[in-house]
């Protein structure tokens, strides 16, 4: 759909919302204003149900596309709430639960640089809205703080109708975890008294539960901190425990049904192992794709996260017992699979993949109800077939 403000003047460059309910609707900015909104005067009309009568105000000044927030409507800027300001090309505007990009070409130039280009082009294949400001220094500045119980059970409650903050109230900054690294510390610690009570008795009665512990620590870490990076806090930390548990058994049944169903492993050997297990974990995440209350793409990255997490626990525990307990091996090869597979996870594995293909699925989806039909989409199968590659 091509909409075009009524005001004459020199033709300007072309805003484009490129998902979200108003997906498909062109805008093109001249020297004079031009609002959107869901008012019927308005130059443009939005279908967007979070969108303001009058919205927002566009123009083309002194060579520059530029906005204003009107009243008090709020918009976001690659993540950040700006009233107002420059649209440069590769910024993204979210407008409501839709976002808008100048046209690929527009104004480029010099400055937009090879690094933004680049940025830009990782951002859109991943499904991830773009993010401005990162700094790893200020990212994990909260982590060595120190926090009552009480703060930390208030951080954790969120996601009911109570806590759920509305659009306009949430902290478009870059998230500051840091209770991922209490997980890391209590999981690390669990460990190390198994290991001391295993040295000290040799109790075959501590096996199960080191195998345990030591599964699911780098998992849950992971996951504890895509939990917090979710800024929209409108998924509970029960949500995610249930869907790591239940995505995680299914996820991992689906899989040994394809390597029993097919025979990819004696045609393309290790390689069909990918295949297999990232499609196992992405039927899984057919048990919460239809929830349209979980309509942000965070949210789909933390369901992969969680989808993710609960195979690599369950699939880690099975190669520590079956290696380290059914084959008679010592006990140092148990020990050797678990810290080994710990690490993996930590440093990405299915956690991280299964996130990101959750993360393309949510942005392909938008508002709709689920279709068979989006997992033939590009923007699903570049990121899904980068996760086959890496697992």
């Amino acid at each position: 759909m091509s909409t075009l403000p009524p005001s004459p003047g020199p033709a300007g460059p072309i805003l484009v919302c490129i998902s979200g309910p108003d997906q498909g609707k062109r805008l093109a900015l001249t020297e004079r204003e031009t609002r959107l909104g869901r008012a019927t005067d308005c130059h443009v009309l939005s279908d967007d149900a979070e969108v303001a009568g009058y919205h927002l105000a566009l123009s083309h000044k002194d060579g520059r596309p530029v906005y204003r927030t009107i009243a008090e409507a709020v918009i976001f800027v690659d993540g950040q709430s700006v009233p107002e300001g420059r649209i440069r090309p590769g910024q993204q505007l979210r407008v409501g639960r839709s976002y808008w990009q100048l046209m690929p070409g527009a104004e480029e130039g010099p400055a937009a640089g090879l690094i933004e280009r680049l940025s830009e082009h990782i951002t859109s294949v991943a499904g991830l809205e773009k993010v401005q400001g990162f700094s790893i220094s200020d990212t994990f500045s909260e982590v060595f703080k120190r926090r009552a119980a009480d703060d930390i059970e208030d951080y954790v409650i969120v996601g009911t109708r109570t806590t759920t903050p509305a659009l306009a109230a949430v902290d478009a900054n870059w998230p500051k975890p840091w209770l991922f690294f209490k997980a890391l510390i209590l999981t690390a610690v669990a460990y190390g008294l198994f290991i001391v009570g295993w040295n000290q008795f040799h109790n075959l009665n501590l096996i199960p539960g080191l195998i345990m512990i030591g599964s699911l620590a780098g998992p849950l870490t992971l996951l504890i901190f895509f939990f917090e990076v979710n800024v929209t806090r409108n998924v509970s930390l029960y949500q995610v425990l249930k869907l790591m548990l239940l995505g995680g058994a299914l996820s991992l049944i689906a899989s040994l049904f394809g390597f029993q169903m097919t025979n990819l492993s004696e045609t393309l050997g290790p390689p069909a192992a990918g295949i297999i297990e990232e499609i196992g974990k992405a039927a899984a995440l057919l048990l919460v794709v239809n929830q349209l209350r979980y309509r942000w793409t965070l949210n789909g990255l933390l369901f992969g996260a969680a989808v993710g997490a609960g195979f690599a626990v369950f699939e880690s525990a099975g190669y520590a017992f079956r290696l380290g307990v059914l084959s008679a091996n010592s006990t140092a090869v148990l020990f050797n699979v678990i810290q080994t597979r710990g690490l993996l996870s930590i440093l990405g594995g299915h956690v991280l993949w299964t996130a990101l293909v959750g993360a393309a699925l949510w942005r392909v989806r938008g508002d709709r109800r689920f279709d068979v039909s989006m997992l033939a989409d590009g923007r699903f199968l570049r990121v899904f077939g980068v996760a086959v590659g890496a697992t």
